[in-house]
């Protein structure tokens, strides 16, 4: 594995800074740079972290879920754009927007409800500051295929 240089690993440590940190939070949250609240963007986290656990392999794929209905959301709203502008050019839109222009930008990352979880997919979290599972929990931990014979 290859060795991080400092600007890697400091810029790492910004991003972890970002994600665990209530204060950095709240101010990306105010500003809007965030919609999930802090403890639901923790829950998150370890979900994504421990996403090879069994406990966790159902919740992640329900977060997954979610993305793929923000991806598919977004593709709507560019093909609604798209034949917007086939169809009427660039003139004003039926409800008094300017049409194509403003379909158009529905389409940035802005108007996206689950950004937060897109961006949770990219963190590198430093292996010294993941806790480690107890190993009780991880024993006594039932897989859906496990509940599901019960």
């Amino acid at each position: 594995m290859a060795q991080k240089s400092d600007n890697e690993s400091s810029v790492i440590d910004v991003n972890s800074q970002n994600l665990i940190c209530p204060h950095t939070h709240e101010e990306k949250y105010k500003k809007g740079d965030r919609r999930l609240s802090f403890k639901a963007m923790q829950g998150a986290l370890m979900i994504f972290t421990y996403s090879d656990q069994p406990r966790f392999q159902v919740p992640f794929q329900f977060l997954q879920g979610l993305v793929e209905v923000d991806i598919a959301f977004n593709k709507i709203r560019y093909n609604h754009a798209s034949m917007v502008q086939r169809m009427l050019g660039f003139q004003a839109g039926t409800g008094g927007s300017s049409g194509y222009h403003y379909l158009r930008s529905t389409c940035s990352d802005r108007y996206r409800v689950f950004m937060d979880l897109i961006r949770l997919s990219t963190v590198d979290l430093p292996e010294e500051i993941i806790p480690k599972l107890e190993e009780d929990f991880i024993k006594n931990t039932l897989t859906f295929h496990d509940a599901a014979h019960i």
